[in-house]
């Protein structure tokens, strides 16, 4: 399930994963939130991972790559909060590709993380 941080400044996505993430995830909470936000331009995003790894459906892995794909130019930074070894190695490999400025955060470094986005460097 997706939800979100409600203390980010303007133009930050702070969203939270954990649990199962569906397809009406999504369609019902994601795509609504991020397109009203990227009305007004790019964004920045803070993603929470949680130890439970969250269990994405089917549908579920087809929306992210989809959205990922619609929104690429849409996220300017992210940071992204997780202590799972494997996708820290993931987003080192992916993020050469990608135009936004992405870093990675244990997640003891949580408060360390909203003050990069709220002031990227």
């Amino acid at each position: 399930m997706y939800s979100f941080l409600d203390d980010m400044p303007p133009g930050v996505l702070g969203l939270v994963a954990d649990g199962k993430v569906t397809h009406a995830d999504y369609h019902d909470r994601l795509i609504p939130k991020v397109e009203a936000m990227t009305k007004a331009g790019p964004i920045k995003v803070l993603a929470v991972i949680h130890n439970d790894l969250p269990d994405y459906t089917l549908g579920a892995i087809w929306d992210d790559q989809m959205f990922g794909f619609k929104h690429w130019w849409d996220v300017t930074h992210m940071a992204v909060v997780t202590d799972h070894a494997w996708m820290r190695v993931a987003l080192g490999l992916f993020s050469p590709f990608s135009p936004a400025k992405i870093r990675i955060f244990g997640l003891g470094e949580l408060e360390a993380a909203k003050a990069w986005i709220a002031h990227p460097t």
